[in-house]
């Protein structure tokens, strides 16, 4: 089967990107002393402020174990606050603080900036296109990620 570059290195081209975007977050971010990783949370939280780690960790799309070790680091710095859950007394609600509520509000602009940045000069019409195909690519694979964990297949032999 004839394979162009695109299929062959689409994983490396959308791999790069978003190292790439990741990276430029990182260095803006390092003035403020927080990664890119961190930003999820503290973004996701004043999305939706005081959920138990665990919907943070599904939230944000991070291992659990993870995201412990994140908002201990974030704890220690002030911007998020753990507190007993009054329904679980074995869970734990995370919330920000006003400390991480003001860093949230300069980092979301700061990331729209960004954005803005890497955009230049892409028209909206390619931009969209670029997002339906983007949304293409994942339906198509969380439905392959949902078939292969019903039924293992051989993945020599799948179209």
């Amino acid at each position: 089967m004839y394979r162009s570059s695109e299929q062959s290195h689409i994983g490396d081209v959308l791999h790069s990107t978003d190292t790439n975007f990741a990276n430029m977050l990182s260095v803006r971010f390092k003035v403020f002393n927080i990664t890119p990783e961190q930003w999820i949370l503290l973004n996701s939280l004043a999305q939706k402020d005081g959920i138990n780690q665990k919907e943070l960790s599904v939230i944000a799309g991070k291992n659990q174990t993870i995201v412990t070790r994140m908002l201990d680091i974030l704890e220690r710095k002030r911007f998020v606050e753990r507190r007993a859950d009054p329904n679980d007394r074995r869970a734990y609600r995370v919330y920000l603080t006003e400390k991480g509520m003001e860093l949230q509000k300069v980092l979301l602009t700061v990331e729209d900036k960004t954005i803005k940045a890497v955009l230049k000069d892409i028209v909206p019409e390619k931009l969209d296109e670029f997002f339906r195909i983007c949304d293409h690519i994942n339906r198509n694979t969380e439905e392959f990620i949902k078939e292969f964990k019903k039924k293992p297949i051989n993945c020599l032999n799948f179209d």
